[in-house]
């Protein structure tokens, strides 16, 4: 039988990625990698336990600004690169 190969993963210079907190909550922050140095940006983004439809709306809302600011600093890093 043949090998399957997986599908490549796409390597970004931002991550963004999540800590838990000892009061349940997850804290947002970028993963920045950048000329072999590794930085954190903390983003003071909170994502609550989802016990109801309010706390999902909530955390959906908090994904998306994330994922946007990741998205600009990935686009500030490249265009000063160039």
């Amino acid at each position: 039988m043949p090998r399957v190969k997986k599908p490549a993963k796409v390597k970004e210079p931002i991550r963004l990625r999540m800590k838990e907190l000892a009061n349940g909550n997850k804290s947002l922050y970028l993963d920045i990698y950048r000329d072999g140095k590794r930085t954190y940006e903390y983003l003071k983004m909170y994502l609550i336990p989802e016990t109801d439809n309010n706390a999902r709306v909530r955390n959906q809302t908090t994904m998306t600004a994330a994922n946007a600011i990741k998205s600009k600093r990935i686009i500030q890093l490249t265009n000063g690169e160039a």
